[in-house]
């Protein structure tokens, strides 16, 4: 299977910006038929009367769910990994990358497998922005979700080439692949979506949120940061919210147990340490 190579966080300065992941790894977009749906490369594990749907972060693969898949799964539920179209092992993509038309390619691939709801839908940064335009649209498909230090509806981290300045962004948009640029250009788009979708309602739902401060992050977008994170959980009825010691940016690596029992308690699980 194709990685991308030389992942890094950095952080850039717009308006509620917090951060995004440069990726290297050049890849070359094509187009499908308009009336064609992008087949996304998934990896299935488990079995369950739930499915947890893992969605990445801007740049990031279904590889990022390494660690923390396999121990959600452990006699639990069937969990799936996915990486989105334009991503490597995954169809290329054309045309918008905005939450609709990402959730809409993800609930075809998953009917396309015979995949049915309850779904428990666990999200990070950018994908965690796609996972509540999941949730508030189709609530009806949605036992649970959670958010991995989520990217809020107004974070706009569109940067768009016209729109990157001086110390060197504009070299760093040039250099980013295709598909990264497509989906940081329309995630102001993503979050107007998710703002204009109906309400949450009772989605039972937990908010992590990271506890470190990012490279470069000064006090006063630490505190914006943080309000964002309060704003989220707001916005789900049945929420709770956790900020998580000793984790930055990547939960999932940095506090793996966190987002896997979180994600268990949600599939109605038994917790790994109970059950053994």
């Amino acid at each position: 299977m194709l990685r991308a190579d030389a992942v890094r966080r950095f952080a850039i300065k717009p308006l509620l910006c917090a951060q995004m992941v440069m990726v290297t790894l050049l890849i070359a977009p094509c187009t499908f038929g308009a009336t064609e749906v992008a087949h996304l490369q998934m990896r299935i594990a488990g079995q369950g009367p739930r499915t947890v749907v893992l969605a990445a972060g801007l740049g990031d693969t279904l590889d990022v769910w390494n660690t923390v898949q396999p121990l959600i799964s452990d006699h639990c539920t069937r969990t799936i990994a996915y990486s989105r179209a334009g991503y490597p092992g995954s169809d290329s993509a054309d045309g918008a990358r905005d939450a609709a038309t990402i959730v809409s390619e993800l609930r075809a691939e998953l009917k396309r497998r015979g995949i049915l709801p309850p779904y428990i839908l666990v999200g990070h940064s950018l994908g965690g922005l796609y996972m509540q335009y999941f949730a508030r649209q189709f609530p009806q498909e949605i036992d649970g979700l959670v958010l991995v230090d989520s990217t809020h509806w107004n974070q706009q981290l569109q940067l768009g080439l016209q729109g990157a300045g001086g110390n060197g962004q504009h070299l760093i948009v040039l250099s980013m692949p295709w598909i990264v640029r497509r989906e940081l250009n329309d995630s102001a788009v993503a979050g107007e979506q998710v703002h204009d979708s109906p309400l949450a309602g009772n989605v039972p739902t937990i908010v992590l949120s990271r506890t470190r401060a990012l490279h470069g992050e000064t006090p006063a977008s630490r505190v914006t940061a943080v309000s964002l994170q309060d704003d989220i959980a707001a916005d789900f009825p049945a929420a709770r919210h956790v900020n998580v010691d000793a984790s930055g940016h990547y939960i999932q690596r940095d506090r793996p147990e966190v987002v896997v029992a979180a994600a268990r308690e949600l599939a109605g699980c038994t917790p790994l340490l109970a059950k053994r």
